[in-house]
């Protein structure tokens, strides 16, 4: 829902700028085919800092300049010397910040309602992978990726920071505290996910901005229990709710 009201935003400012363009309103004129370039360059963009990808960012924001080279007055540089420094910059960033790639080997979990199953056994392009055993967790991922197995008999609390990273977290071998538990998340330009049973009474309040929160499965949560809540922000990224 967040997803689908970001994207329908983002197309009904875009049909405005259309629109204003063609009435003059706006100083430069923008066609309709370069608008829908355009728009297309600036979706790669978003998608590409959600995903963390320096080179899609990068040669996004670069064609994005040689298509109005003119407004910005960098005529002089386009399209070679652009596209150049982009190359340059794109190789650069990503061997400064790219994380270290690894395959991981884990156990399965196999989800008895329907058969479904949540496969653990790659995690492909993780570099900090954990098993713990606390009732509150902190997780705190700058510019990297990190995975964390969580067992606890008394569950009551995880804070998880992420930016400009990944951030998945497992509670499928956790017992939550009779009196519930709270997950904070407070995510920019990367993204979290949360591997939860679908037996848990599970209520997500948000905040985003710029970004998008999902919940994947079915949840088969008991009218009475204890209560998860998840809450705090996410900004320019994503929190997906796995229910597994």
């Amino acid at each position: 829902m967040h997803r689908n009201w970001f994207w329908g935003t983002f197309f009904v400012l875009a049909a405005g700028i259309l629109i204003a363009s063609q009435l003059g309103v706006l100083s430069y004129h923008i066609g309709f085919w370069t608008l829908l370039v355009a728009m297309f360059l600036v979706a790669t963009f978003v998608g590409s800092l959600i995903q963390i990808s320096v080179t899609g960012m990068i040669f996004s924001l670069a064609f994005l300049a040689i298509i109005f080279a003119k407004p910005l007055g960098i005529v002089a540089l386009a399209p070679w010397t652009i596209l150049g420094a982009a190359l340059l910059l794109s190789i650069g960033l990503s061997m400064i910040i790219k994380p270290r790639w690894r395959w991981h080997r884990n156990v399965s979990v196999w989800s008895g309602h329907q058969g479904r199953r949540w496969d653990k056994n790659f995690h492909h392009g993780y570099d900090d992978i954990k098993t713990v055993n606390e009732s509150e967790l902190i997780v705190d991922v700058n510019m990297s990726s990190s995975i964390r197995y969580l067992q606890s008999t008394d569950f009551k609390q995880a804070m998880i920071k992420v930016s400009m990273g990944n951030a998945k977290v497992y509670f499928d071998n956790v017992v939550l505290d009779e009196a519930g538990a709270t997950i904070v998340v407070d995510g920019s330009l990367g993204g979290i996910e949360l591997y939860l049973p679908r037996t848990w009474n599970v209520t997500p309040n948000v905040n985003t901005s710029l970004g998008v929160v999902e919940e994947q499965g079915i949840q088969e949560s008991a009218e009475e229990g204890p209560q998860v809540t998840i809450q705090g922000d996410i900004s320019l990224g994503s929190l997906n709710i796995i229910y597994i």
